[in-house]
């Protein structure tokens, strides 16, 4: 070797030495510095419960340079990890709360956990020369795990449902009907309270008083944590419970046009260690629509045009009674119960005029007919909610343990009358055939939860679980047609029958929560075994499935400071086909509709990826989301014809479909009596499969958006308008046009806030209509739906005894 070479050898040996001993010093200095942690609990000054989610970061006194940020968890708490001793100020910020600064630390050095204890955050007010105007919450806003719809702020809403009141978030669509779609899926799953209900989503969404609500939650991505049933996410509706000791309550009623009425009042009696509440509501909702549908069915050689038109007028009922008892005897230890139990009646009249023809016929008038329907389903039921909860230690380690148990009694009859008719539709039969279907069923559910964490630090800990959930269900349905010879009603033996349907889900949970880097950090797997049987009792078949699923999720998310917040989200889910999808006997039969189920279904599989950021300010929010959700297997409506040239209706697997999207939501307080909400959801969306060796795939750019104006006028009074826009969107077999409304409110309170008076009108240009396509491969369906509107509400609520608007949200434990 040359000498060179040894001595350029030797020289970048010696340099290595030298990087190698400075990096060893750093690390003896950074060893030797000690740090510390710095905690605390951020409650809110009035009620004394935790802020989620507000915004704490550390500054340097010398330059206010910030040092590092992070936000509390849904309990309030936060902490701030490896702090080198320096004089601080800490900064908790939250829109609608007043800024607080912290500028007292103890750098004990025996001592390397600073705590602060509960620090209180009083809501912002600002005092005008007038009169005063309280900061106003957003009406919705998105947090960075979780939308937000405060329902309590929503003056457009008052009187309504819960289904109402989702209007004003951009990932829900809710139809004139009130049926609702979360990113375009009715499959989700709904709790009151973080606790399962008896009735099914749709019917606790139509149910369940708005004015009974403090918020509603929507959270896209659950951690494993939550039961894995509904493939969009969960919906959990939180009801207003007063955190004054005393007793106080609260009362409304309101009336609308054609027919519209409803009433609710609630009741709480808080003590040191006692709280109970108790509430009542009532609704008798009647809404009227047109529905027109042109069908065209193509053969060989002729083409035979259908039209039906349907006038209806469907009625809403509803009692229901609430109960809940939540007994804390010492602070490591809660009790919970509640009880919810009512009926429901949902009464609907529809007249059909029918009519057809083959391009070959002379006779264009033969097949007119004049049909008379009437539908009524009653559901009688109680649910049973029991907790405990139990804290291990001050570190945060539980144990929690909950109970449900539900019943149902469902009453379902349909009666139809068929009549010849003349050209004008006038019945012209003396005879007409007359049948009739009755579906008595009943339904038990009962589940079992256990939750356990173990906090090994303020930064780890680990979350187990188990569940088992049994659903039986027993339907006994009957189809009688009339017999004119023997004047006697006699049974249908191809269409009655009875049958059982038993499904048992068992599942458990491991989840790690844990943060690094300022990076709030989840990971954890979920398995189920799905155990389901449907037994038809007159055919002697029985259907049975089972499997094992697996069902990963993640989470990461970092606050980069008392502004900035960034997350992204993985989570699988699950969607299991109900006992109606599966039975494979006729449902509903008409001259040119038939539906039946399909007893072979599978559930379907949804897997979702979401991305969020948030910013939030004083007087301005906004976020961002980026969502993907795949679906496999997905359960679908199929329309086909049959050997009578009916449109049979039933359910598939044959098929996937891609979603992918942005939503945006913004709130800004423009001036001091004008606020603005602002969202919109901006989505592609695919889908492909194979229906009877057809193939299709379908896909389509679609957006919705939403604009939300709320004035606040002197005197106590409000007024909110509301405009939202729906674009067309693709289906499996067809597409729905696009449409839009406007809503109009106000609201005046009396009596220093204690009375208030509150003025709607729905639908105001009668724009919320829409068109529904489905193309098969010899038939074309054109459905055209006119909607009643406008409709003009009136509500009046009174609070009893000082309630305060202030709520106090019910400690959720999700199940499961």
């Amino acid at each position: 070797m040359k000498y060179s070479q040894k001595m350029e050898i030797m020289k970048t040996a010696k340099f290595y030495q030298l990087i190698i001993a400075i990096c060893l010093c750093w690390t003896n200095v950074q060893a030797g510095e000690i740090k510390w942690d710095i905690k605390g609990q951020i409650i809110e000054e009035s009620t004394k419960q935790a802020v989620p989610y507000a915004n704490v970061v550390l500054y340097l006194k010398s330059d206010s340079s910030l040092v590092i940020g992070s936000t509390t968890n849904f309990d309030g708490e936060f902490i701030l990890e490896r702090i080198p001793k320096n004089e601080y100020y800490i900064k908790l910020s939250f829109i609608g709360f007043e800024d607080k600064i912290i500028e007292q630390f103890h750098f004990d050095p025996n001592n390397r956990s600073i705590d602060l204890g509960q620090l209180t955050m009083g809501n912002a007010i600002t005092q005008l020369d007038e009169f005063e105007v309280r900061a106003r919450i957003a009406t919705s806003s998105n947090n960075i795990d979780k939308q937000v719809i405060n329902v309590d702020k929503n003056i457009a809403v008052k009187g309504g449902t819960a289904s109402d009141a989702l209007r004003l978030s951009p990932s829900i669509q809710v139809d004139n009907e009130g049926n609702v779609k979360l990113r375009g899926s009715t499959e989700f799953k709904v709790l009151i309270n973080g606790k399962p209900t008896a009735l099914s989503s749709e019917e606790v969404l139509q149910q369940t008083p708005a004015n009974m609500i403090s918020k509603i939650e929507i959270i896209t991505t659950p951690s494993v944590k939550y039961s894995s049933e509904g493939g969009a996410g969960i919906i959990n509706i939180i009801l207003k419970k007063n955190a004054t000791n005393g007793m106080n309550g609260m009362a409304n009623i309101m009336a609308g046009t054609k027919d519209k009425y409803s009433g609710d009042i609630s009741f709480n009696l808080n003590s040191e260690k006692i709280s109970l509440s108790a509430g009542f509501e009532g609704r008798s909702y009647t809404t009227t629509a047109i529905n027109n549908y042109y069908r065209e069915l193509y053969y060989s050689n002729d083409v035979h045009h259908a039209f039906m038109g349907q006038d209806r007028i469907m009625t809403e009922s509803n009692i229901g009674t609430r109960f809940g008892l939540d007994y804390n005897p010492n602070e490591r230890n809660n009790f919970n119960f509640s009880i919810h139990s009512g009926y429901n009646t949902t009464e609907l009249d529809i007249i059909a005029k029918t009519s057809g023809y083959l391009d070959s016929d002379s006779d264009w008038t033969k097949d007119n007919m004049y049909n008379s329907d009437y539908i009524s389903m009653t559901p009688t039921f109680y649910t049973n909610n029991l907790g405990y909860n139990l804290k291990l230690d001050s570190n945060g380690s539980n144990l929690n343990v909950n109970v449900f148990y539900s019943h149902i009694d469902y009453s379902l009859i349909t009666s139809q009358k068929f009549y010849h008719a003349d050209s004008n539709f006038n019945p012209n039969d003396s005879q007409p055939y007359l049948q009739d279907i009755t579906n008595n069923n009943n339904s038990d559910e009962s589940k079992i939860d256990v939750d356990y964490t173990k906090a090994f630090n303020d930064k780890t800990s680990l979350e187990l679980g188990l569940s088992a959930n049994n659903y039986f269900r027993f339907l006994d349905i009957t189809f009688a047609e009339y017999d004119y010879s023997e004047n006697d009603w006699l049974n249908h033996p191809d269409y009655s029958n009875k049958y059982d349907f038993n499904e048992d889900i068992y599942g458990g949970y491991a989840n790690l929560n844990t943060s690094f880097w300022g990076i709030n950090a989840a990971v954890g797997l979920r398995l189920e075994y799905t155990d389901r049987i449907l037994q038809q009792q007159s055919s002697h078949q029985n259907y049975k499935y089972n499997k094992m699923n697996f069902f990963p999720g993640f989470s990461l998310s970092k606050s980069f400071n008392d502004n900035n917040a960034l997350k992204i989200a993985m989570t699988n889910r699950i969607n299991r086909p109900d006992e109606y999808m599966m039975n494979p006997f006729p449902e509903f039969e008409d001259n040119y509709f038939l539906s039946t189920g399909n007893p072979y279904l599978i559930p379907e599989i949804v897997r979702n990826l979401e991305t969020a950021y948030n910013y939030s300010g004083k007087k301005t929010s906004f976020t961002a989301n980026v969502y993907l959700r795949t679906t496999s297997d997905k359960l679908d409506q199929r329309l086909t014809i049959n050997e009578e040239d009916k449109i049979l209706i039933t359910f598939h697997n044959n098929s996937s479909d891609l979603t992918s999207g942005l939503e945006l939501m913004g709130n800004v307080e423009l001036t001091k009596w004008w606020s603005l909400n602002a969202s919109t959801n901006t989505y592609y969306y695919e889908t492909e499969g194979n229906i009877d060796d057809e193939i299709f795939f379908r896909s389509n750019f679609a957006w919705s958006a939403q604009l939300i104006n709320t004035f606040s006028i002197k005197d106590n009074t409000s007024i909110q308008l509301i405009s939202y826009y729906n674009s067309k969107t693709v289906r499996t077999q067809g597409e729905l046009s696009d449409y839009y409304f406007v809503d109009l409110a106000l609201n005046h309170a009396f009596l220093d806030g204690k009375l208030n008076v509150n003025l709607q009108l729905k639908d105001v240009f009668q724009s919320l209509n829409y068109q529904l396509t489905t193309e098969t491969g010899n038939m074309e369906l054109l459905g055209d739906f006119q909607n009643e509107s406008p409709i003009f509400l009136i509500s009046v609520g009174y609070q009893i005894n000082n309630y305060q608007k202030k709520t106090k949200d019910v400690h959720t434990d999700f199940d499961m």
